[in-house]
């Protein structure tokens, strides 16, 4: 027991003096040694900026010939215009109907200036395509503030989701909320990265008021045929019950099965046999057909599907 006991002591003294060289030897290196600077440390880009870097202008190249292959109009485009040195980073092209092609570039005025002095103009048809901006949805305004100073506030209190390089744009001032009308909404349009930040927050502060951010993309519904992105004033389609899908008003209704048009319309078409088609064409979370709308604005707003 006690020759136990004096081996254990003995290991005892050994560590102590093991671990006094390395304190010492610590104490006599430099500290900037272990000071990481900036290139030791890998910074990963967030989604929300790549994304942003990425947004490219749109431009439509469209024959005037409508029967002209694709291939022809992609072989004009780079005969009149070279990619690379015209440096207008061409980062995205996609095929469209009747022998057009869809462009993403850095500068559109460039490539259209590039198009008019090389007499692209005379075979086709440019047209820009606006750029769609994500939108914001805030929840849970008061009376209390003033609608005047929505930005002010939203802008000032929530550093954290706006920072200098935010674009934003207020769409709709104060509406009031469904089953709480002591409380409001706006609708923000603002930039990709602060969509993006606002979002993952989830929350902002207005005022004295602690809001709710939801997103605020989204597609309209016409009454008229209960199609999309577009208004009933403006639509030339037959009438469409939204509850059965049927040629009559919601209140001539007298259907008692739903069945909404725009998954019917998918489903008889052949996109999908798996869409479920019983339910009204406002019950949102329900309809497939509305979700490939959002989905499809989505697309056009950030590049991607997300």
């Amino acid at each position: 027991m006690e020759s136990r006991l004096q081996n254990l002591t003995t290991e005892n003294s050994l560590l102590r003096g093991e671990i006094e060289k390395l304190n010492k030897l610590c104490q006599s290196r430099p500290t900037s040694d272990c000071n990481l600077t900036p290139t030791d440390v890998s910074t990963k880009t967030s989604y929300a900026d790549a994304i942003a870097k990425n947004s490219q202008q749109t431009v439509i190249v469209k024959p005037k010939d409508q029967e002209q292959p694709i291939n022809k109009t992609k072989s004009d485009i780079l005969s009149k215009i070279n990619p690379v040195e015209s440096s207008l980073n061409i980062g995205k092209v996609k095929n469209l109907k009747e022998g057009s092609v869809l462009l993403g570039c850095d500068d559109v005025s460039k490539f259209k200036q590039l198009s008019e002095t090389n007499k692209l103009y005379n075979d086709y048809d440019i047209k820009v395509v606006k750029t769609l901006r994500p939108r914001i949805r805030i929840a849970g305004i008061s009376d209390s503030v003033d609608e005047n100073n929505i930005l002010k506030y939203l802008v000032k209190q929530n550093e954290i989701i706006f920072d200098k390089d935010s674009e934003y744009k207020l769409l709709i001032k104060f509406s009031k909320i469904k089953n709480n009308e002591d409380r409001f909404q706006v609708l923000v349009e603002v930039d990709v990265s602060t969509y993006k930040r606002a979002l993952s927050l989830g929350h902002c502060l207005i005022g004295l008021d602690g809001c709710s951010i939801y997103s605020g993309i989204g597609v309209s519904r016409c009454f008229q045929c209960n199609g999309f992105n577009h208004s009933s004033s403006k639509c030339n389609k037959e009438l469409s019950c939204p509850k059965c899908s049927d040629k009559h008003k919601i209140q001539d209704c007298k259907a008692e099965n739903l069945c909404c048009g725009n998954c019917f319309n998918l489903k008889r078409d052949g996109k999908s046999q798996d869409i479920d088609t019983n339910h009204a064409a406002w019950d949102y979370n329900s309809c497939h057909a509305y979700n490939l709308a959002v989905n499809k604005i989505k697309q056009d707003v950030f590049g991607l599907p997300i």
